[in-house]
C-alpha cells in the first residue's frame, strides 16, 4: 500500500493539498471545442486536474438497444439510445492526443476514465501519469491488470464494492506491477443510511492509501463533510450550461457554482487546521 501517490508534480496524500478534478466526462458532449472550453476554465479556477472518459461504446455496448432515462433542467425526464448516447461522446485518437496536450499545456493533469481494454494502450501513447477506471469495472480483471502492467497508480470509484472485492482490485493491480491506488468513495443512492461516509477513514486505516470522494449530484454539504472526514482528493462535474438537455449536465455545477464550491473548499481546508489543541491569536 502507497500512502503518497505522486501525479506529476503534485502528491496525493494526508499532509498535501486535496487533489481537486473538474469532471467533464459527460458535460464535454464529443466536441473538441467545448472541451477546450472547460480546460480553458478549469485551468482559470485553479483546479488540479480535468477528467474526461473513453468509453468505447462498440466494445462496451453488448445490446446495443438498451435505452437510458436521465433527468434534465428544461426538458424533464428524457430517454435516449445508450449506445447512441455513448457515440455521441467519442473522439478520435488524434483528438484524444491534442486535448490531453492542451490540458497540459494549461497545467492541467489529464486524467481520463478508462471503461474497456482498447483504452489503455492509447492512454500510454498519451503517457498519462494515472489511469481511473469505473466502479462498473470492478470485476473487469483483464482491463486492471493491464493496467498495473504499465507500472502507474490507479484511481477507483467504490460504488459496488465490498471490502473483500476492494482487497482484490488491489492484488490484481500490485500483482501486475501496478504502483500504489486512490480510492474514491462512491455510491449510487439517494437513501442515507446507505451513503456510508466512514467508509473514508475505515479505507484510510485499512489500505493505507489516499480516499477522496466523488459525488453523484450537487449536493455541496456531503462534499463540505468529506473534506472533515479526511478526504484527499475531491472530484466534481461542471458543465458550461445546465440546461443543454443531455445526460450529466442537470446533476452538474454550472461554471460559476464551482468557482464558489472551489473558493467554499480551499476555506474549510485550511479550517481543518493541525492535529494538536492550539488557542487562536485572537
Amino acid at each position: 500500500m502507497k500512502e503518497l501517490i505522486t501525479i506529476g508534480d503534485k502528491s496525493v496524500g494526508d499532509g498535501h493539498p486535496i487533489y481537486i478534478m473538474a469532471d467533464v466526462g459527460l458535460t464535454n458532449g464529443g466536441s473538441v471545442e467545448r472541451s477546450i472550453d472547460l480546460i480553458d476554465i478549469a485551468s482559470e479556477i485553479g483546479v488540479d486536474a480535468i477528467k474526461f472518459q473513453m468509453i468505447g461504446p462498440e466494445v462496451l455496448l453488448g445490446d446495443k438497444t438498451i435505452e437510458y432515462t436521465f433527468p434534465t433542467l428544461t426538458n424533464g425526464d428524457v430517454t435516449e439510445n445508450m449506445y447512441e448516447m455513448f457515440t455521441e461522446l467519442s473522439f478520435t485518437p488524434k483528438e484524444w492526443k491534442n486535448l490531453h496536450t492542451y490540458a497540459n499545456s494549461k497545467n492541467l493533469e489529464f486524467i481520463c476514465t478508462a471503461h474497456f481494454m482498447g483504452a489503455i494502450p492509447l492512454l500510454e501513447q498519451m503517457d498519462v501519469r494515472i489511469h481511473k477506471i469505473c466502479t462498473w469495472s470492478a470485476t473487469h480483471k483483464r482491463l486492471i491488470q493491464s493496467i498495473g502492467k504499465t507500472g502507474k497508480s490507479l484511481m477507483i470509484d467504490t460504488g459496488v464494492y465490498s471490502e473483500e472485492s476492494l482487497r482484490r482490485i488491489f492484488r490484481w493491480h500490485s500483482q501486475a506491477g501496478g504502483q500504489g491506488i486512490i480510492v474514491l468513495h462512491d455510491f449510487h443512492t439517494l437513501e442515507t443510511e446507505e451513503m456510508n461516509f466512514q467508509s473514508i477513514p475505515f479505507i484510510k486505516k485499512c489500505f493505507g492509501c489516499p480516499v477522496g470522494y466523488t459525488p453523484q449530484g450537487r449536493d455541496l454539504d456531503m462534499d463540505f463533510m468529506a473534506i472533515g472526514l479526511g478526504a484527499n482528493v475531491l472530484e466534481k462535474r461542471m458543465t458550461l450550461d445546465r440546461s443543454i438537455p443531455k445526460n450529466g449536465h442537470f446533476k452538474a455545477l454550472a461554471v460559476e457554482e464551482f468557482v464558489s464550491w472551489f473558493k467554499r473548499v480551499k476555506e474549510l481546508e485550511n479550517a481543518m487546521g493541525t492535529y494538536d489543541v492550539l488557542p487562536t491569536a485572537e
